[in-house]
């Protein structure tokens, strides 16, 4: 061998070296602060196990996706992760979590407008809801969920959810079973200029009924797969149905039938309610009727997401909404588009209905404040005491456009808005907006959001 070659060889050899002593073996893991929380829920989000090699160069990462999925459970305010005694390239694994509040029963004193801002802005009061609705997240410490809802007033609504991510001992099935009740004697029933238009009655003018079983598989650590088989029933009132006989369907006063849908979820992103980094992609297909019961309508479902940081206290987000129909007569129980939960920003007050939609969200945030961390002192509780804030100027543009073939206003023409807001983010999946929008209509207004997907 000549020099060159030895020369060449000694430096592959020396590269060997460096590359192949740059990591640890993950010799056992230690929890601590899980006072309720099984070991298993928690090591079931890392990334790792005990027997695995970590490569050294991307240990500080490992340890952030780590944290991230911890914390995307909402089963915990904090958690950090950090080696402990090192020795003979074996580690021990340290995950150090604060849970969080687990038990909630609330009274229920909310308004019962579409959102939040139709509410302030038409200033009808009567829109309350009034009740108590108790959730006890994690439940026996296996992230199991238990909801219950007796609701009074506007919008009255009964139900119960248990939901258990862990079935048949396996980490990777979950079920959920779901009855949900509703009835209502005042109704919007129909639009009128992108407004709803409502009936008051002395009895219950609408009712529906809801049951559910869901099964889901997640094979992955990002990875979900659900399938919901249920049946669902509509009725109207004689008065209601006078007023607008395609409130529900096929010109029909009660309508009930199964459905069965199939989602998938792909999630990479760095958090449950004001995500920086990642993505999302979430098809989703609903099939209601199974060609029973008069009702055949397949809906399609696709929703994406994309978050980065540009520079240091700069991040980007950008979403893509699409949503269709396949219902072939005119009905307003299910020609849902924009003005519930999704809508172009400017157009928070506006309902506008059609078959489908396709909406695209993007947002430029800078971060003002970065995530601080403070101490309550006086609250003996630590699971309130400890909290996370941080505050972002968002510049923000969105557009959208609604498929409707009876060519209702707003609709089949593309909708515009932009604007600037100041977001706040805490724990406990608070993400509060403030948001100063306009719209291609020249309008603008003050609107606020108490949740984030972009």
């Amino acid at each position: 061998m000549n020099f060159k070659y030895q020369i060449l060889f000694t430096l592959f050899l020396l590269y060997a070296n460096i590359l192949f002593c740059q990591y640890v073996i993950v010799n056992d893991i230690f929890i601590q602060g899980n006072k309720k929380t099984k070991p298993f829920i928690i090591e079931r989000e890392l990334p790792f196990k005990r027997g695995d090699t970590l490569w050294l160069p991307y240990l500080k990462k490992t340890f952030e996706n780590a944290q991230n999925n911890l914390l995307k459970t909402s089963l915990f305010n904090f958690a950090n992760i950090d080696t402990l005694n090192t020795q003979n390239e074996k580690t021990n694994i340290l995950i150090q979590v604060t849970e969080r509040w687990y038990l909630w029963p609330i009274p229920v004193f909310e308004q019962a407008s579409r959102n939040v801002n139709t509410w302030i802005y038409e200033k009808d009061y009567n829109k309350i809801n009034y009740g108590f609705f108790i959730a006890q997240a994690n439940f026996r410490g296996r992230d199991e969920l238990i909801r219950a809802i007796a609701r009074f007033g506007f919008r009255e609504q009964f139900g119960f959810a248990y939901t258990v991510p862990h079935i048949f001992q396996s980490p990777y099935w979950g079920i959920e079973i779901k009855t949900l009740y509703y009835r209502q004697k005042q109704v919007a029933y129909n639009n009128e200029n992108n407004k709803p238009l409502y009936v008051f009655g002395n009895q219950y003018l609408y009712t529906n009924t809801d049951y559910s079983i869901t099964f889901s598989y997640r094979p992955k650590l990002h990875t979900w797969h659900q399938v919901q088989i249920s049946y669902s029933s509509y009725s109207i009132h004689d008065s209601l149905y006078v007023l607008n006989n395609n409130f529900i369907y096929h010109n029909l006063k009660h309508l009930e039938y199964p459905s069965i849908n199939y989602s998938f979820l792909f999630d990479k992103t760095n958090s449950v309610s004001y995500p920086l980094k990642g993505f999302l992609i979430n098809p989703d297909i609903t099939i209601d009727g199974l060609g029973i019961k008069n009702t055949n309508i397949t809906t399609t479902y696709i929703k994406t997401a994309l978050f980065y940081q540009v520079k240091s206290r700069i991040f980007n987000a950008h979403g893509l909404t699409f949503s269709y129909k396949t219902i072939d007569e005119k009905s307003y129980l299910f020609s849902k588009a924009f003005g519930y939960n999704t809508y172009p920003r400017g157009f928070e007050l506006y309902v506008i209905d059609g078959k489908g939609f396709i909406l695209s969200s993007n947002s430029i945030r800078f971060q003002i404040i970065k995530p601080h961390i403070k101490n309550i002192y006086k609250l003996k509780n630590e699971r309130f005491a400890k909290f996370h804030y941080a505050f972002y100027l968002s510049l923000n543009g969105d557009a959208g456009y609604v498929v409707n073939e009876y060519n209702e206003p707003l609709t089949n023409q593309w909708l515009y808005g932009y604007g600037i807001g100041i977001d706040f983010v805490t724990y406990y999946d608070i993400a509060f907006r403030t948001e100063f929008s306009f719209n291609n209509f020249k309008q603008k207004g003050i609107f606020f959001h108490f949740s984030t997907f972009i």
